[in-house]
Protein backbone atom coordinates (compact mmCIF):
# COMPACT_ATOMS: atom_id res chain seq x y z
CA UNK A 1 0.00 0.00 0.00
CA UNK A 2 1.37 3.42 -0.94
CA UNK A 3 1.82 5.81 1.96
CA UNK A 4 0.31 9.26 2.09
CA UNK A 5 2.59 12.18 1.45
CA UNK A 6 1.84 14.05 4.61
CA UNK A 7 2.61 17.31 6.28
CA UNK A 8 5.10 17.17 9.13
CA UNK A 9 6.32 19.73 11.62
CA UNK A 10 8.75 22.03 9.85
CA UNK A 11 11.32 21.88 12.63
CA UNK A 12 11.23 18.27 13.79
CA UNK A 13 10.02 16.48 10.66
CA UNK A 14 7.58 14.41 12.75
CA UNK A 15 3.99 13.78 11.60
CA UNK A 16 1.52 16.43 12.73
CA UNK A 17 -2.14 15.41 12.69
CA UNK A 18 -5.45 17.02 13.56
CA UNK A 19 -7.88 15.43 16.01
CA UNK A 20 -11.55 16.16 16.53
CA UNK A 21 -12.19 14.80 20.02
CA UNK A 22 -15.97 14.60 19.97
CA UNK A 23 -18.71 13.72 22.43
CA UNK A 24 -20.26 11.04 20.21
CA UNK A 25 -17.57 10.38 17.60
CA UNK A 26 -13.91 11.34 17.19
CA UNK A 27 -11.79 11.62 14.06
CA UNK A 28 -8.16 12.02 13.08
CA UNK A 29 -6.97 13.84 9.96
CA UNK A 30 -3.80 14.86 8.21
CA UNK A 31 -2.80 17.60 5.78
CA UNK A 32 -1.41 16.06 2.61
CA UNK A 33 -0.19 17.60 -0.60
CA UNK A 34 -3.66 16.96 -1.98
CA UNK A 35 -5.38 18.75 0.91
CA UNK A 36 -6.86 17.66 4.26
CA UNK A 37 -7.72 13.98 4.55
CA UNK A 38 -9.48 11.84 7.16
CA UNK A 39 -7.80 8.63 8.32
CA UNK A 40 -9.93 5.51 8.74
CA UNK A 41 -9.67 2.86 11.46
CA UNK A 42 -9.52 -0.94 11.07
CA UNK A 43 -13.23 -1.13 10.26
CA UNK A 44 -12.87 1.27 7.34
CA UNK A 45 -14.74 4.18 8.93
CA UNK A 46 -13.17 7.51 9.85
CA UNK A 47 -15.75 7.97 12.64
CA UNK A 48 -14.52 6.41 15.88
CA UNK A 49 -17.32 6.24 18.48
CA UNK A 50 -16.17 8.01 21.65
CA UNK A 51 -16.95 4.97 23.75
CA UNK A 52 -14.77 2.92 26.11
CA UNK A 53 -15.75 -0.39 27.74
CA UNK A 54 -14.28 -3.57 29.19
CA UNK A 55 -15.18 -7.12 28.22
CA UNK A 56 -15.84 -10.02 30.57
CA UNK A 57 -12.12 -10.64 30.99
CA UNK A 58 -11.19 -7.06 31.75
CA UNK A 59 -9.87 -6.30 28.27
CA UNK A 60 -10.33 -2.78 26.96
CA UNK A 61 -12.73 -2.13 24.09
CA UNK A 62 -12.63 1.17 22.21
CA UNK A 63 -14.90 2.60 19.53
CA UNK A 64 -17.32 0.31 17.67
CA UNK A 65 -16.49 -2.73 19.81
CA UNK A 66 -17.16 -0.72 22.98
CA UNK A 67 -20.42 0.60 21.53
CA UNK A 68 -21.64 -2.91 20.76
CA UNK A 69 -20.64 -4.08 24.24
CA UNK A 70 -22.51 -1.22 25.89
CA UNK A 71 -25.74 -2.10 24.09
CA UNK A 72 -25.73 -5.47 25.85
CA UNK A 73 -24.01 -4.45 29.10
CA UNK A 74 -24.57 -0.70 29.71
CA UNK A 75 -22.59 -0.79 32.97
CA UNK A 76 -19.46 -2.16 31.24
CA UNK A 77 -18.20 1.21 30.06
CA UNK A 78 -18.79 4.88 29.44
CA UNK A 79 -19.86 7.30 26.71
CA UNK A 80 -20.38 11.09 26.58
CA UNK A 81 -17.57 11.75 29.05
CA UNK A 82 -16.39 14.79 27.10
CA UNK A 83 -19.14 16.80 28.78
CA UNK A 84 -17.46 16.20 32.16
CA UNK A 85 -13.98 17.31 31.11
CA UNK A 86 -12.52 19.74 33.63
CA UNK A 87 -14.73 18.45 36.44
CA UNK A 88 -13.93 16.29 39.47
CA UNK A 89 -16.39 13.57 38.42
CA UNK A 90 -15.17 9.97 38.25
CA UNK A 91 -16.71 7.14 36.23
CA UNK A 92 -16.66 3.36 36.60
CA UNK A 93 -14.70 1.33 34.04
CA UNK A 94 -14.33 -2.31 35.03
CA UNK A 95 -12.54 -2.51 38.38
CA UNK A 96 -11.38 1.10 38.25
CA UNK A 97 -12.77 4.53 38.96
CA UNK A 98 -11.45 6.70 36.14
CA UNK A 99 -11.72 10.37 35.21
CA UNK A 100 -13.02 11.89 31.97
CA UNK A 101 -9.41 12.87 31.27
CA UNK A 102 -8.29 9.22 31.38
CA UNK A 103 -11.18 8.10 29.18
CA UNK A 104 -10.38 10.83 26.67
CA UNK A 105 -6.76 9.67 26.75
CA UNK A 106 -7.90 6.20 25.66
CA UNK A 107 -9.72 7.70 22.65
CA UNK A 108 -6.74 9.92 21.78
CA UNK A 109 -4.38 6.97 22.04
CA UNK A 110 -6.55 4.97 19.65
CA UNK A 111 -6.72 7.84 17.16
CA UNK A 112 -2.94 8.23 17.30
CA UNK A 113 -2.58 4.49 16.63
CA UNK A 114 -4.88 4.78 13.60
CA UNK A 115 -2.82 7.68 12.26
CA UNK A 116 0.50 5.95 12.93
CA UNK A 117 -0.62 2.82 11.09
CA UNK A 118 -1.91 4.81 8.11
CA UNK A 119 1.08 7.14 7.84
CA UNK A 120 3.79 4.61 8.57
CA UNK A 121 5.36 6.83 11.23
CA UNK A 122 4.74 7.26 14.93
CA UNK A 123 2.43 10.15 15.70
CA UNK A 124 3.26 12.19 18.80
CA UNK A 125 2.30 15.77 17.84
CA UNK A 126 -1.31 16.82 17.44
CA UNK A 127 -3.65 19.73 16.91
CA UNK A 128 -6.81 19.10 18.94
CA UNK A 129 -10.17 20.80 18.53
CA UNK A 130 -12.26 21.88 21.52
CA UNK A 131 -15.69 23.50 21.82
CA UNK A 132 -15.33 27.26 21.58
CA UNK A 133 -17.24 27.63 24.82
CA UNK A 134 -14.87 25.37 26.79
CA UNK A 135 -13.39 27.19 29.77
CA UNK A 136 -9.73 27.05 30.72
CA UNK A 137 -10.18 24.06 33.04
CA UNK A 138 -11.83 22.06 30.24
CA UNK A 139 -9.12 23.03 27.76
CA UNK A 140 -6.39 22.13 30.22
CA UNK A 141 -8.07 18.77 30.84
CA UNK A 142 -8.03 18.10 27.08
CA UNK A 143 -4.30 18.82 26.96
CA UNK A 144 -3.74 16.57 29.98
CA UNK A 145 -5.62 13.74 28.25
CA UNK A 146 -3.31 14.06 25.25
CA UNK A 147 -0.29 13.97 27.52
CA UNK A 148 -1.53 10.76 29.19
CA UNK A 149 -1.92 9.31 25.68
CA UNK A 150 1.73 10.07 24.94
CA UNK A 151 0.92 13.04 22.69
CA UNK A 152 2.03 16.66 22.64
CA UNK A 153 -0.60 19.27 21.80
CA UNK A 154 0.99 21.95 19.65
CA UNK A 155 -2.25 23.91 19.28
CA UNK A 156 -5.83 23.88 20.55
CA UNK A 157 -8.34 25.23 18.04
CA UNK A 158 -12.00 26.04 18.57
CA UNK A 159 -14.33 23.65 16.75
CA UNK A 160 -16.37 26.23 14.81
CA UNK A 161 -13.12 27.91 13.78
CA UNK A 162 -11.90 24.60 12.39
CA UNK A 163 -15.21 24.04 10.59
CA UNK A 164 -15.05 27.55 9.13
CA UNK A 165 -11.53 26.85 7.88
CA UNK A 166 -12.69 23.68 6.13
CA UNK A 167 -15.57 25.57 4.53
CA UNK A 168 -13.78 28.81 3.72
CA UNK A 169 -10.47 27.45 2.44
CA UNK A 170 -11.67 26.57 -1.06
CA UNK A 171 -13.18 30.03 -1.64
CA UNK A 172 -11.08 32.08 0.75
CA UNK A 173 -10.76 35.18 -1.43
CA UNK A 174 -14.53 35.81 -1.73
CA UNK A 175 -15.64 38.36 0.86
CA UNK A 176 -18.62 37.39 3.06
CA UNK A 177 -19.85 37.09 6.65
CA UNK A 178 -20.63 33.56 7.84
CA UNK A 179 -22.52 32.24 10.84
CA UNK A 180 -21.34 28.78 11.97
CA UNK A 181 -23.73 26.75 14.14
CA UNK A 182 -21.94 23.66 15.42
CA UNK A 183 -24.24 21.25 17.28
CA UNK A 184 -22.47 18.02 18.12
CA UNK A 185 -23.43 15.22 20.44
CA UNK A 186 -22.81 17.18 23.62
CA UNK A 187 -21.90 20.80 22.91
CA UNK A 188 -23.19 23.81 20.99
CA UNK A 189 -20.88 26.41 19.46
CA UNK A 190 -21.93 29.49 17.52
CA UNK A 191 -19.38 31.68 15.73
CA UNK A 192 -19.52 34.71 13.48
CA UNK A 193 -16.67 35.19 11.03
CA UNK A 194 -15.60 37.37 8.15
CA UNK A 195 -13.80 35.94 5.13
CA UNK A 196 -11.81 38.28 2.89
CA UNK A 197 -8.57 38.19 0.87
CA UNK A 198 -7.46 34.80 2.20
CA UNK A 199 -8.23 35.71 5.81
CA UNK A 200 -10.78 33.99 8.05
CA UNK A 201 -11.40 36.37 10.95
CA UNK A 202 -13.49 35.19 13.89
CA UNK A 203 -15.41 38.19 15.25
CA UNK A 204 -17.62 36.52 17.84
CA UNK A 205 -18.18 33.18 19.53
CA UNK A 206 -20.64 31.71 22.03
CA UNK A 207 -22.49 28.55 22.92
CA UNK A 208 -23.16 25.98 25.60
CA UNK A 209 -20.82 23.26 26.89
CA UNK A 210 -23.76 21.00 27.81
CA UNK A 211 -26.22 21.21 24.93
CA UNK A 212 -26.08 18.77 22.05
CA UNK A 213 -27.76 16.01 20.10
CA UNK A 214 -27.75 13.69 23.11
CA UNK A 215 -30.09 16.11 24.90
CA UNK A 216 -32.60 15.72 22.07
CA UNK A 217 -32.32 11.94 22.39
CA UNK A 218 -32.77 12.21 26.16
CA UNK A 219 -35.94 14.27 25.67
CA UNK A 220 -37.43 11.58 23.45
CA UNK A 221 -36.24 8.92 25.88
CA UNK A 222 -38.13 10.56 28.75
CA UNK A 223 -41.34 10.37 26.72
CA UNK A 224 -40.65 6.77 25.65
CA UNK A 225 -40.13 5.69 29.28
CA UNK A 226 -43.46 7.26 30.21
CA UNK A 227 -45.26 5.64 27.26
CA UNK A 228 -43.75 2.25 28.13
CA UNK A 229 -44.74 2.59 31.80
CA UNK A 230 -41.16 2.24 33.03
CA UNK A 231 -40.06 3.89 36.26
CA UNK A 232 -36.44 4.65 35.41
CA UNK A 233 -33.73 4.43 32.78
CA UNK A 234 -31.47 1.84 34.43
CA UNK A 235 -30.30 -1.55 33.22
CA UNK A 236 -30.11 -3.25 29.86
CA UNK A 237 -33.74 -2.55 29.00
CA UNK A 238 -33.20 1.17 29.47
CA UNK A 239 -30.09 1.07 27.29
CA UNK A 240 -31.96 -0.74 24.52
CA UNK A 241 -34.86 1.72 24.67
CA UNK A 242 -32.53 4.69 24.51
CA UNK A 243 -30.83 3.19 21.49
CA UNK A 244 -34.22 2.93 19.79
CA UNK A 245 -34.83 6.60 20.61
CA UNK A 246 -31.52 7.48 18.99
CA UNK A 247 -32.46 5.45 15.91
CA UNK A 248 -35.85 7.14 15.69
CA UNK A 249 -34.28 10.58 16.00
CA UNK A 250 -31.86 9.81 13.18
CA UNK A 251 -34.58 8.25 11.01
CA UNK A 252 -36.60 11.47 11.15
CA UNK A 253 -33.81 13.09 9.16
CA UNK A 254 -34.81 10.86 6.25
CA UNK A 255 -38.56 10.25 6.66
CA UNK A 256 -41.55 12.16 7.99
CA UNK A 257 -42.86 9.49 10.38
CA UNK A 258 -41.25 6.61 12.31
CA UNK A 259 -42.53 3.94 14.66
CA UNK A 260 -40.59 3.89 17.93
CA UNK A 261 -40.75 0.36 19.43
CA UNK A 262 -41.53 0.17 23.15
CA UNK A 263 -40.78 -2.77 25.47
CA UNK A 264 -43.54 -4.60 27.29
CA UNK A 265 -43.06 -4.82 31.07
CA UNK A 266 -39.90 -4.42 33.10
CA UNK A 267 -36.83 -6.56 33.76
CA UNK A 268 -33.69 -6.67 31.66
CA UNK A 269 -35.01 -8.68 28.69
CA UNK A 270 -36.74 -6.93 25.82
CA UNK A 271 -40.24 -8.13 25.02
CA UNK A 272 -42.06 -6.39 22.20
CA UNK A 273 -44.81 -4.04 23.25
CA UNK A 274 -46.76 -1.43 21.36
CA UNK A 275 -45.08 1.20 19.18
CA UNK A 276 -45.07 4.97 19.54
CA UNK A 277 -45.80 6.70 16.23
CA UNK A 278 -43.55 9.75 15.99
CA UNK A 279 -43.57 12.43 13.31
CA UNK A 280 -41.28 15.40 12.78
CA UNK A 281 -43.76 17.94 14.12
CA UNK A 282 -44.26 15.99 17.35
CA UNK A 283 -40.53 15.61 17.87
CA UNK A 284 -40.02 19.34 17.29
CA UNK A 285 -42.73 20.08 19.86
CA UNK A 286 -41.09 17.76 22.41
CA UNK A 287 -37.74 19.47 21.88
CA UNK A 288 -39.08 23.05 21.79
CA UNK A 289 -37.13 24.19 24.91
CA UNK A 290 -33.88 22.87 23.43
CA UNK A 291 -34.54 24.57 20.09
CA UNK A 292 -35.31 27.80 21.93
CA UNK A 293 -31.96 27.55 23.74
CA UNK A 294 -30.14 27.15 20.41
CA UNK A 295 -31.90 30.25 19.05
CA UNK A 296 -31.04 32.21 22.20
CA UNK A 297 -27.35 31.29 21.82
CA UNK A 298 -27.36 32.48 18.21
CA UNK A 299 -28.95 35.82 19.13
CA UNK A 300 -26.61 36.25 22.11
CA UNK A 301 -23.52 35.54 19.99
CA UNK A 302 -24.59 38.03 17.34
CA UNK A 303 -25.29 40.66 20.00
CA UNK A 304 -21.88 40.17 21.64
CA UNK A 305 -20.19 40.35 18.22
CA UNK A 306 -22.00 43.58 17.33
CA UNK A 307 -23.75 41.97 14.34
CA UNK A 308 -27.39 41.59 13.28
CA UNK A 309 -29.29 38.74 11.66
CA UNK A 310 -29.38 40.62 8.36
CA UNK A 311 -25.56 40.93 8.38
CA UNK A 312 -25.15 37.17 7.88
CA UNK A 313 -24.57 36.21 4.25
CA UNK A 314 -23.92 32.48 4.69
CA UNK A 315 -25.18 29.97 7.24
CA UNK A 316 -22.97 26.92 7.83
CA UNK A 317 -24.35 24.03 9.90
CA UNK A 318 -21.80 21.66 11.43
CA UNK A 319 -21.98 18.61 13.69
CA UNK A 320 -24.01 15.43 13.38
CA UNK A 321 -27.00 16.86 15.27
CA UNK A 322 -27.66 19.57 12.63
CA UNK A 323 -29.15 16.82 10.46
CA UNK A 324 -32.29 17.01 12.61
CA UNK A 325 -34.93 18.73 10.43
CA UNK A 326 -36.39 20.59 13.43
CA UNK A 327 -33.01 22.15 14.19
CA UNK A 328 -32.21 23.03 10.58
CA UNK A 329 -35.67 24.54 10.00
CA UNK A 330 -35.51 26.60 13.21
CA UNK A 331 -32.10 28.10 12.40
CA UNK A 332 -32.87 28.70 8.72
CA UNK A 333 -36.14 30.43 9.63
CA UNK A 334 -34.30 32.63 12.14
CA UNK A 335 -31.67 33.66 9.59
CA UNK A 336 -34.14 33.91 6.71
CA UNK A 337 -31.89 31.88 4.43
CA UNK A 338 -31.05 28.21 3.77
CA UNK A 339 -27.79 26.72 4.99
CA UNK A 340 -24.98 26.54 2.44
CA UNK A 341 -23.59 23.26 1.19
CA UNK A 342 -20.33 22.72 3.06
CA UNK A 343 -18.22 19.77 4.15
CA UNK A 344 -19.95 16.76 5.69
CA UNK A 345 -21.24 17.98 9.10
CA UNK A 346 -19.51 15.09 10.88
CA UNK A 347 -16.19 15.72 9.14
CA UNK A 348 -15.83 19.50 8.86
CA UNK A 349 -14.16 20.05 12.24
CA UNK A 350 -11.60 17.28 11.68
CA UNK A 351 -10.76 18.58 8.20
CA UNK A 352 -10.23 22.04 9.69
CA UNK A 353 -7.93 20.54 12.32
CA UNK A 354 -5.79 19.14 9.50
CA UNK A 355 -5.67 22.58 7.91
CA UNK A 356 -4.60 24.09 11.23
CA UNK A 357 -1.88 21.45 11.47
CA UNK A 358 -0.79 22.53 8.00
CA UNK A 359 -0.62 26.16 9.12
CA UNK A 360 1.46 25.24 12.16
CA UNK A 361 3.79 23.21 9.93
CA UNK A 362 3.93 26.08 7.41
CA UNK A 363 2.65 23.93 4.55
CA UNK A 364 3.31 25.59 1.19
CA UNK A 365 -0.06 24.60 -0.27
CA UNK A 366 -1.88 26.87 2.18
CA UNK A 367 -0.31 29.97 0.68
CA UNK A 368 -1.40 33.20 2.36
CA UNK A 369 -4.30 31.54 4.21
CA UNK A 370 -4.62 33.31 7.60
CA UNK A 371 -6.99 32.46 10.44
CA UNK A 372 -7.63 34.60 13.49
CA UNK A 373 -9.45 33.55 16.64
CA UNK A 374 -11.04 35.27 19.60
CA UNK A 375 -11.38 34.88 23.34
CA UNK A 376 -14.60 33.06 24.13
CA UNK A 377 -14.65 34.23 27.78
CA UNK A 378 -13.51 37.50 29.36
CA UNK A 379 -10.36 37.51 31.50
CA UNK A 380 -9.79 39.90 34.38
CA UNK A 381 -9.07 40.40 38.07
CA UNK A 382 -10.94 40.74 41.34
CA UNK A 383 -11.35 44.31 42.62
CA UNK A 384 -13.08 46.12 45.47
CA UNK A 385 -15.54 48.90 44.73
CA UNK A 386 -15.98 51.97 46.88
CA UNK A 387 -19.42 52.51 48.35
CA UNK A 388 -20.72 55.37 50.47
CA UNK A 389 -18.77 54.44 53.61
CA UNK A 390 -16.87 51.21 52.80
CA UNK A 391 -15.21 49.11 50.12
CA UNK A 392 -17.13 46.10 48.80
CA UNK A 393 -14.95 43.25 47.55
CA UNK A 394 -15.55 40.42 45.09
CA UNK A 395 -16.19 42.37 41.90
CA UNK A 396 -14.84 41.39 38.49
CA UNK A 397 -12.83 43.84 36.39
CA UNK A 398 -12.41 42.52 32.81
CA UNK A 399 -9.05 43.29 31.24
CA UNK A 400 -9.38 41.23 28.06
CA UNK A 401 -13.00 41.13 26.96
CA UNK A 402 -14.91 38.30 25.32
CA UNK A 403 -14.46 38.25 21.52
CA UNK A 404 -11.13 40.08 21.66
CA UNK A 405 -9.05 39.01 18.66
CA UNK A 406 -5.96 36.98 19.56
CA UNK A 407 -3.12 37.58 20.14
CA UNK A 408 -4.04 40.44 22.43
CA UNK A 409 -2.65 42.79 25.09
CA UNK A 410 -4.59 45.11 27.40
CA UNK A 411 -3.85 47.15 30.54
CA UNK A 412 -6.14 48.34 33.35
CA UNK A 413 -5.03 50.66 36.17
CA UNK A 414 -6.16 49.82 39.71
CA UNK A 415 -5.38 51.44 43.08
CA UNK A 416 -4.61 50.23 46.58
CA UNK A 417 -7.35 50.61 49.18
CA UNK A 418 -5.34 52.89 51.50
CA UNK A 419 -1.92 54.56 51.89
CA UNK A 420 -0.55 51.97 54.35
CA UNK A 421 -1.29 48.92 52.20
CA UNK A 422 1.91 46.81 51.82
CA UNK A 423 0.60 43.78 49.89
CA UNK A 424 -1.48 43.62 46.73
CA UNK A 425 -3.18 40.31 45.84
CA UNK A 426 -3.94 39.79 42.15
CA UNK A 427 -6.60 37.11 41.57
CA UNK A 428 -7.22 36.20 37.90
CA UNK A 429 -10.68 35.08 36.79
CA UNK A 430 -12.45 33.98 33.63
CA UNK A 431 -16.12 34.63 32.98
CA UNK A 432 -18.80 37.20 32.28
CA UNK A 433 -20.40 37.79 35.69
CA UNK A 434 -20.00 41.00 37.68
CA UNK A 435 -19.01 39.06 40.81
CA UNK A 436 -16.01 36.76 40.85
CA UNK A 437 -17.77 34.01 42.82
CA UNK A 438 -19.69 33.20 39.64
CA UNK A 439 -16.56 33.16 37.49
CA UNK A 440 -13.65 30.71 37.34
CA UNK A 441 -10.44 31.35 39.28
CA UNK A 442 -7.38 30.72 37.08
CA UNK A 443 -4.60 31.73 39.46
CA UNK A 444 -3.33 34.40 41.84
CA UNK A 445 -0.12 36.09 42.96
CA UNK A 446 1.02 38.96 45.20
CA UNK A 447 3.19 42.08 45.11
CA UNK A 448 4.97 42.48 48.44
CA UNK A 449 6.48 45.57 50.12
CA UNK A 450 4.47 48.27 48.40
CA UNK A 451 5.73 51.82 49.05
CA UNK A 452 4.20 53.49 52.11
CA UNK A 453 3.03 57.03 51.43
CA UNK A 454 3.25 59.80 54.01
CA UNK A 455 0.00 61.27 52.74
CA UNK A 456 -2.94 59.37 54.26
CA UNK A 457 -5.05 60.18 51.23
CA UNK A 458 -2.55 58.66 48.80
CA UNK A 459 -3.37 55.35 47.11
CA UNK A 460 -0.75 53.58 45.02
CA UNK A 461 -1.49 53.07 41.31
CA UNK A 462 -0.84 49.61 39.83
CA UNK A 463 -1.07 48.72 36.12
CA UNK A 464 -2.45 45.22 35.45
CA UNK A 465 -1.43 43.94 32.00
CA UNK A 466 -2.82 40.81 30.31
CA UNK A 467 -1.07 39.26 27.31
CA UNK A 468 -2.71 36.27 25.57
CA UNK A 469 -1.26 34.49 22.53
CA UNK A 470 -2.69 31.98 20.04
CA UNK A 471 -1.15 28.96 21.74
CA UNK A 472 -3.09 29.54 24.95
CA UNK A 473 -0.35 31.30 26.89
CA UNK A 474 -1.65 33.97 29.29
CA UNK A 475 0.76 36.26 31.10
CA UNK A 476 -0.49 38.63 33.80
CA UNK A 477 1.80 41.40 35.01
CA UNK A 478 1.28 43.84 37.87
CA UNK A 479 3.51 46.95 37.83
CA UNK A 480 3.58 49.54 40.64
CA UNK A 481 3.57 52.91 38.87
CA UNK A 482 5.61 54.88 41.43
CA UNK A 483 8.35 52.33 42.15
CA UNK A 484 8.43 50.16 39.04
CA UNK A 485 8.06 46.95 41.10
CA UNK A 486 6.81 44.07 38.93
CA UNK A 487 5.27 40.68 39.64
CA UNK A 488 4.07 38.21 37.02
CA UNK A 489 2.11 34.98 36.65
CA UNK A 490 2.24 32.72 33.60
CA UNK A 491 -0.82 30.56 32.95
CA UNK A 492 -0.05 28.02 30.26
CA UNK A 493 -3.01 26.05 28.97
CA UNK A 494 -0.77 23.61 27.13
CA UNK A 495 0.93 22.58 30.38
CA UNK A 496 -2.06 20.62 31.68
CA UNK A 497 -3.29 20.57 35.25
CA UNK A 498 -2.53 17.20 36.90
CA UNK A 499 0.06 17.10 39.65
CA UNK A 500 2.98 14.67 39.05
CA UNK A 501 1.60 12.12 41.53
CA UNK A 502 -1.89 12.32 39.99
CA UNK A 503 -0.45 11.86 36.52
CA UNK A 504 1.60 8.84 37.63
CA UNK A 505 -1.50 7.21 39.14
CA UNK A 506 -3.50 7.85 35.97
CA UNK A 507 -0.74 6.38 33.81
CA UNK A 508 -0.69 3.24 36.00
CA UNK A 509 -4.46 2.81 35.64
CA UNK A 510 -4.24 3.16 31.86
CA UNK A 511 -1.34 0.69 31.71
CA UNK A 512 -3.45 -1.95 33.50
CA UNK A 513 -6.09 -1.83 30.79
CA UNK A 514 -5.22 -4.41 28.15
CA UNK A 515 -5.99 -3.10 24.68
CA UNK A 516 -6.80 -5.59 21.93
CA UNK A 517 -4.24 -5.53 19.07
CA UNK A 518 -5.42 -3.44 16.10
CA UNK A 519 -5.50 -6.41 13.76
CA UNK A 520 -8.02 -8.14 16.07
CA UNK A 521 -10.41 -5.18 16.35
CA UNK A 522 -12.65 -6.15 13.38
CA UNK A 523 -13.18 -9.54 15.02
CA UNK A 524 -14.02 -7.94 18.36
CA UNK A 525 -16.53 -5.62 16.72
CA UNK A 526 -18.34 -8.51 14.99
CA UNK A 527 -18.27 -10.59 18.18
CA UNK A 528 -19.77 -7.86 20.36
CA UNK A 529 -22.43 -7.06 17.78
CA UNK A 530 -23.40 -10.73 17.49
CA UNK A 531 -23.61 -11.15 21.26
CA UNK A 532 -25.77 -8.04 21.49
CA UNK A 533 -28.06 -9.33 18.72
CA UNK A 534 -28.31 -12.73 20.45
CA UNK A 535 -29.38 -11.13 23.73
CA UNK A 536 -32.28 -9.36 22.00
CA UNK A 537 -33.60 -12.28 19.92
CA UNK A 538 -36.55 -14.50 20.85
CA UNK A 539 -35.66 -18.15 21.64
CA UNK A 540 -36.27 -19.61 18.12
CA UNK A 541 -34.04 -17.02 16.47
CA UNK A 542 -31.40 -17.48 19.17
CA UNK A 543 -31.24 -21.16 18.32
CA UNK A 544 -30.52 -20.26 14.69
CA UNK A 545 -27.75 -17.83 15.55
CA UNK A 546 -26.08 -19.79 18.36
CA UNK A 547 -24.08 -22.31 16.21
CA UNK A 548 -22.52 -19.55 14.13
CA UNK A 549 -21.66 -17.49 17.20
CA UNK A 550 -20.17 -20.49 19.03
CA UNK A 551 -18.08 -21.45 16.00
CA UNK A 552 -16.66 -17.92 15.82
CA UNK A 553 -15.93 -17.83 19.58
CA UNK A 554 -14.15 -21.17 19.29
CA UNK A 555 -12.09 -19.99 16.31
CA UNK A 556 -11.04 -16.88 18.20
CA UNK A 557 -9.82 -19.02 21.09
CA UNK A 558 -7.67 -21.12 18.72
CA UNK A 559 -6.43 -17.99 16.88
CA UNK A 560 -6.02 -19.79 13.57
CA UNK A 561 -6.36 -17.05 10.96
CA UNK A 562 -8.08 -19.13 8.32
CA UNK A 563 -10.62 -20.57 10.76
CA UNK A 564 -11.31 -17.12 12.23
CA UNK A 565 -11.92 -15.53 8.83
CA UNK A 566 -14.24 -18.33 7.71
CA UNK A 567 -16.19 -18.35 10.98
CA UNK A 568 -16.54 -14.58 10.94
CA UNK A 569 -17.86 -14.60 7.36
CA UNK A 570 -20.41 -17.26 8.29
CA UNK A 571 -21.50 -15.30 11.36
CA UNK A 572 -21.89 -12.10 9.37
CA UNK A 573 -24.10 -13.94 6.85
CA UNK A 574 -26.17 -15.32 9.72
CA UNK A 575 -26.61 -11.84 11.18
CA UNK A 576 -27.96 -10.63 7.83
CA UNK A 577 -30.44 -13.52 7.58
CA UNK A 578 -33.98 -12.31 8.07
CA UNK A 579 -34.80 -14.98 10.66
CA UNK A 580 -31.95 -13.71 12.84
CA UNK A 581 -33.33 -10.19 12.94
CA UNK A 582 -35.58 -9.30 15.84
CA UNK A 583 -39.06 -8.17 14.87
CA UNK A 584 -38.96 -5.45 17.52
CA UNK A 585 -36.05 -3.06 18.10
Amino acid sequence: MSRLRLVSDATSGEPLVGIDLGTTHSLVSVMTEGGPRLLAGPGGSALLPSAVAVDGRGGLLVGEAALARLERAPDAGVRWFKRDMGSERTLRLGEDEVSPVELSAVILRELAAIASAELGAKVEQVVVTVPAYFREAQRAATVEAARLAGLRVVRLINEPTAAAMAHGFADRHRERTILVVDLGGGTLDVSVLDVFEGIVEIVGSGGRSRLGGEDFTDRLYEVALERAGLDGPGGTLGALLRRECERAKRALSQVEVVDLPLPAGGGDEWRDGRSFRLDRATFAELCAPLLAEVEYCIRDTLLAAGRHLQDIEELLLVGGAVRMPCLRERVEALLGRPAVEGPDPDEAVALGAALQAGLVARHEGLGEFVVTDVLTHSLGVEVSREGQDRFLSGYFLPVLHRNTTLPARAVERVYTLHAQQRVLRVAIYQGEHRQVLRNELLGEFEIQDLPVAADAEHREAVDIAFVHDLSGLLEVEARVVSSGQVARLLIERLAGRLEPTERAEAEQRLARLRVAPRELLPNRIVLERARTRYARLPPPARALLDPFLFRFEEALERQHTGDVDAARAALERALLHSRCRPEGP
